[in-house]
C-alpha cells in the first residue's frame, strides 16, 4: 500500500471532526471543534490527511511550539484499521514535519496513564496504545500531564539526533493551546508520580 499525507483545511478537518473524531474519541477527550479552528487560524496548529489515492484512511491534529510538535489526535479510520496504516503514517508525519517545519526536532504524544485505568478492559487497550506508539520508535518519557481530569503518560518520538524530550517544551506547548485560566485550573505537568 501506498499511503501520502497532505494538509488538511478547516472545511476538511470541520468534515472529520463531525464525521470521525466524535466516534472515535471518548467526549472527554475531545477539545470542541472551534478550540482546533482557532489553532489553526492563530499558526500554531495543523492537521494531516493520511491518503490511499484519494481515500482518507486516516487523520492526525497537530500542535507546535517551542521547537516540537504534541500529535494532539490521531485516528485510523474505523474501516481501515488492521492494515498497518497507523505504522506507515508516523514517518510520514516526520517527513512533513522535516520538511514544512524544520524547526521541530520531535513529537510528543500523550496517551491515557495505564495506572489509572478504571478496569482491566481499559487497562489492556491503554496498554497496548503505547505499545503501538513504542512499535512507531516512539520512547514513554518519565512525564505525566493531567488535562480536565484525565491523566496521561507522555511519548517522544525525535525527529533529530540530538533532541532530548523536556518537561519545558510541553510546558510551552500546553500554554500555548489552553487559555491562562484553564491553564492554571485544569492542567497539571510533572514528572512521573508527582502529580498524583
Amino acid at each position: 500500500m501506498q499511503y501520502t499525507v497532505r494538509r488538511l483545511d478547516e472545511e476538511e478537518i470541520s468534515h472529520i471532526y463531525k464525521t470521525y473524531m466524535k466516534k472515535d474519541f471518548p467526549p472527554a477527550e475531545l477539545k470542541p471543534l472551534g478550540h482546533i479552528i482557532r489553532s489553526m487560524e492563530r499558526g500554531y496548529g495543523f492537521s494531516l490527511g493520511v491518503y490511499e489515492g484519494e481515500q482518507l484512511v486516516g487523520y492526525a491534529v497537530f500542535i507546535v511550539a517551542a521547537g516540537c510538535a504534541l500529535l494532539d489526535y490521531f485516528a485510523v479510520v474505523k474501516a481501515c484499521r488492521g492494515k498497518g496504516v497507523g505504522h506507515e503514517a508516523f514517518p510520514l508525519f516526520g517527513a512533513y514535519l522535516q520538511e514544512t517545519l524544520p524547526e521541530v526536532h520531535g513529537i510528543y504524544i500523550e496517551a491515557e496513564r495505564i495506572a489509572k485505568a478504571r478496569n482491566e478492559e481499559e487497562r489492556v487497550i491503554r496498554s497496548r496504545r503505547i505499545a503501538f506508539y513504542e512499535s512507531c520508535g516512539c520512547v514513554l518519557t518519565n512525564l505525566e500531564s493531567r488535562l480536565f481530569g484525565v491523566e496521561y503518560s507522555i511519548l517522544y518520538l525525535k525527529l533529530k539526533d540530538e533532541a532530548v524530550p523536556s518537561l519545558e517544551a510541553v510546558d510551552v506547548i500546553y500554554r500555548t493551546m489552553f487559555k491562562k485560566v484553564h491553564y492554571s485550573c485544569f492542567v497539571k505537568l510533572g514528572l512521573a508520580g508527582t502529580i498524583d
